[in-house]
């Protein structure tokens, strides 16, 4: 088992997923001088950043950076990406790097965006893709024919019954469900979904 401590420096940075840094926080809230480690690390992570120039790495290594860690800002949701896509560390990667790639979206509804990628085969069957909505965008009254489950990875969103979402929730809707939503302000929202079945020709209730 992982030592809370350990994790303290990964936290003071930034660089741990939500359910890592909440078990963080609750250890540190806990404990007095936990909490005085913490933030002795976060002073001195504030520290170098003041002290460090700015510099701009040369175009090629910064191609190689990219193309070898994807995104590099969804690192912390890899292993889940893994396990809901069923693919390799590289693979999701490779596709988590593709949000920040204009060329790669295509328009899907209004104020809406799509990118289809290839899952592994424990997803057969199902549409895989990442969706991004427009900051404040609705996305449209939905229904759906098999078990939907989505990872935020970017913004916040709301649906109609008040629920909110932030950057590494994971919702699942059953098979049967009916729903709609809005991206949070500020971000555009961006999430990767498995869906098995989706209908947009369903009517809301009035």
């Amino acid at each position: 088992m992982i030592d809370v401590r350990d994790l303290l420096p990964l936290h003071a940075l930034g660089l741990l997923d939500a359910a890592d840094g909440e078990a963080v926080e609750r250890a540190a809230a806990a404990d007095p001088a936990l909490a005085a480690e913490l933030v002795a690390y976060r002073d001195a992570a504030s520290a170098l950043v003041r002290t460090l120039p700015a510099v701009e790495p040369p175009a090629p290594v910064w191609d190689r950076i990219v193309h070898s860690i994807g995104a590099g800002r969804f690192e912390r949701f890899l292993t889940r990406f893994q396990h809901l896509f069923d693919v390799t560390a590289e693979r999701a990667r490779e596709v988590l790097g593709w949000v920040d790639d204009p060329s790669r979206w295509e328009a899907f509804k209004p104020g809406s965006w799509l990118i289809h990628f290839e899952a592994g085969p424990a997803c057969a069957g199902a549409d895989n893709g990442l969706v991004k909505v427009t900051a404040g965008a609705p996305f449209p009254w939905h229904g759906h024919n098999g078990e939907e489950t989505a990872l935020v990875l970017q913004g916040s969103g709301r649906d109609h019954k008040g629920n909110v979402l932030h950057a590494g929730d994971v919702w699942v809707e059953h098979a049967g469900t009916e729903h709609e939503f809005h991206a949070g302000e500020g971000e555009d929202l961006v999430f990767a979904v498995r869906v098995y079945g989706v209908d947009f020709n369903v009517k809301r209730p009035e």
